[in-house]
């Protein structure tokens, strides 16, 4: 039976679901985001810190599906609780918690990888006020750690602004809202004309390109709203949702555990069970 290597340990790939969960918690963990909330104005410790970095840097040298797997754990059991912390810190007391919590989102697969995300962007409320936070501290600055990157950052602002209500901004034209548009639009630009710039690596440069010509679009076209309502039809098109993944026939049967697939019939489900849905079928917190 095919393994992979996590921490030092050979696991069986079926028995991957359960490591995910586990190395999952552990994120939550470091990040004081289950039982022992931080305390206001108190920020994390350097052991936090360096256990949650020591973490995600042994994490990053796993094949890309593995990885996938143990991210999208975390999305199904830990967005909830990341959102409603990113909500109540305080940038100026507590920046190494920010910018971690940030930095863990920014890791997550992309929402047409992670169906858990998808679904947390689209359609959760907790969600309010978290597209202009993740932005405002963009733009004030903030650490950006290793193996993520402001490429990332931009990429997550990105997936924000492509997948979020745009109701959740104050001028309803965006998830972000609009004075701290511009500022992290300002912000995006500079950084792309910088020397620097040149240093991060292709992916990086890529995505903060993006972001930047995703925010000048925000301001000039029109009606209100409709650019990124029409985006995210288009990706919500493409994700195909409603269609079996095995035989891309249109489907009726929910996944009962995730609620995040559908099959034409039990014979369709087998096989992607088998395939690997079972590595990535959580029953999510939300």
């Amino acid at each position: 039976m095919a393994t992979v290597n996590i921490n030092g340990r050979p696991v069986e790939r079926a028995a991957l679901s359960r490591e995910a969960v586990g190395m999952a918690r552990e994120m939550a963990e470091h990040t004081r985001l289950l039982d022992n909330p931080l305390p206001s104005d108190t920020d994390l410790s350097q052991e936090e810190d360096k256990a949650l970095q020591t973490q995600l840097h042994a994490l990053a040298i796993l094949p890309r599906e593995v990885l996938d797997d143990i991210y999208i754990a975390f999305s199904a059991h830990h967005l909830p609780a990341l959102a409603n912390s990113l909500r109540k810190l305080n940038p100026n007391t507590q920046p190494v918690a920010l910018a971690n919590l940030i930095q863990l989102m920014s890791l997550l697969p992309d929402p047409k990888r992670d169906p858990y995300l998808r679904r947390f962007l689209c359609t959760s409320s907790q969600m309010t006020s978290v597209p202009t936070i993740v932005a405002a501290a963009f733009v004030r600055g903030i650490a950006w750690k290793r193996p993520s990157g402001p490429g990332y950052i931009c990429a997550l602002i990105c997936h924000m602004l492509q997948w979020c209500d745009t109701n959740l901004g104050d001028d309803k034209n965006a998830s972000i809202d609009s004075s701290t548009r511009k500022e992290l639009c300002t912000k995006v630009g500079l950084l792309c004309e910088d020397a620097r710039f040149a240093n991060f690596d292709r992916t990086q440069q890529v995505e903060m390109k993006r972001l930047h010509g995703m925010l000048n679009s925000i301001e000039h076209i029109k009606p209100t709203g409709s650019y990124l309502n029409s985006t995210r039809q288009y990706l919500e098109g493409n994700c195909g949702d409603d269609s079996c993944p095995v035989c891309m026939e249109e489907a009726e049967l929910l996944c009962s555990k995730c609620k995040t697939v559908r099959y034409c019939g039990k014979v369709c489900q087998t096989k992607d069970w088998k395939a690997g849905h079972k590595t990535k079928c959580f029953k999510a917190l939300y």
